[in-house]
């Protein structure tokens, strides 16, 4: 997590930046509206509520656009609506913002690996 004034790396535990001193507590409240909509969003993906899920998703990155969970679950809702295109582009901003151990890397892959199979 990054510091919203001075962009000095910060622990998610921290109340106040330790650099600049500004208060973190509206931060932290916004990662968990974030998260409760992706929890939404998850809830709505496992009981097949796809349209249901890309709204909440969608309000979940409006809240956080770095929540890595909420942006690689609404490429697999896009995936499962057979929105392929969406699917990847969702993948590939959160590989961008994350490039490492991230999930998203193996979805690609796997779509990769399927028009390479139907193309033969």
């Amino acid at each position: 997590m990054r510091c919203p004034r001075c962009d000095a790396k910060i622990n998610d535990d921290m109340e106040i930046c330790r650099f600049c001193g500004q208060d973190l507590a509206i931060i932290h409240h916004v990662k968990r509206i974030s998260n409760a909509y992706y929890n939404m969003g998850l809830e709505k993906a496992q009981v097949r509520d796809l349209s249901g899920a890309i709204l909440v998703l969608k309000k979940s990155l409006q809240f956080n656009k770095n929540n890595i969970d909420a942006r690689n679950l609404l490429g697999l809702v896009y995936y499962g609506r057979g929105d392929v295109v969406e699917a990847l582009a969702e993948w590939v901003l959160s590989k961008n913002l994350q490039p490492k151990e991230n999930i998203a890397n193996y979805y690609i892959q796997k779509v990769k690996e399927k028009r390479a199979m139907s193309g033969m």
